[in-house]
């Protein structure tokens, strides 16, 4: 009468029950799972790591710098592994990446790394002055850089980062826009819970713009972090910046790296 087309009952509970199932899955997807360890590799090889990662994006090796870290590591230091892609598997911790040798279940990718270093003699030769730079520096990258460049990256650009063309997820893309904001608010509350998130953008990108000076002032003319060769903290360093720098939107830290 009114010449307005209104959706009829049916439509609305499909929608009802489409948006119910995916906040849902969104939730399942996000949470941390603390239930008993399993050891998915039972037929496994003696010293072969196996590395439970997510599934490579189409823009680069991986979208999580965990993941980009310890494969880079394993690359680096020519340890055998292979890699268990996987979306929905977590770690005791609730996270991925995570790796299983001989048998052994090991969480979290800085464990995960003095572990590996120690069981395949890889571990860095440097003084322990410089050992101590390279350990400030890690905790620096992934206890602040990292939850700036989240903001950025996840937060404020989660439609596009969820993209099927940017995440390789398997989400049809006319889904992308009503998953974006279950995944923003999960991924914002924990930016929130940290700390970053309560700032103000000028002030997150400047604590970036500090983070990144740090970091090119350290490196100055050495080829590596902490010299001439790789060390783990190259690897911590790489995956932080690769994973935000290749994705195809515009970042603050785009901007600062070139000026």
């Amino acid at each position: 009468m009114l010449g307005i087309d209104f959706p009829s009952l049916q439509q609305v509970f499909i929608v009802l029950i489409g948006t119910f199932i995916i906040k849902k899955l969104v939730k399942k997807f996000m949470q941390k799972d603390h239930s008993k360890v399993v050891i998915h590799k039972t037929d496994f090889k003696k010293d072969v790591v196996y590395l439970y990662q997510f599934h490579r994006s189409p823009v680069l090796p991986n979208l999580s710098p965990f993941c980009l870290k310890l494969e880079t590591w394993l690359r680096l230091n020519d340890v055998k592994y292979e890699v268990v892609p996987s979306w929905m598997m977590r770690s005791k911790e609730g996270l991925l990446p995570f790796v299983e040798l001989n048998g052994e279940h090991i969480a979290d990718s800085q464990l995960i790394l003095f572990k590996l270093s120690k069981h395949f003699k890889k571990e860095d030769k440097l003084p322990k002055e410089k050992l101590a730079v390279a350990r400030a520096v890690d905790r620096m990258v992934e206890g602040s850089l990292l939850f700036a460049l989240i903001c950025f990256k996840v937060v404020k650009n989660t439609a596009k980062f969820i993209h099927p063309s940017v995440s390789g997820a398997p989400v049809p893309e006319f889904l992308t826009n009503l998953v974006a904001p279950f995944i923003h608010g999960q991924i914002k509350g924990r930016m929130r819970a940290n700390g970053m998130y309560k700032h103000d953008e000028a002030d997150i990108i400047e604590i970036m713009r500090r983070d990144l000076q740090a970091l090119s002032d350290i490196l100055g003319s050495n080829k590596f972090v902490m010299g001439d060769e790789p060390t783990a903290v190259d690897c911590t360093v790489f995956g932080n910046l690769a994973s935000c720098y290749y994705l195809p939107y515009d970042q603050p830290m785009k901007r600062l790296l070139q000026e």
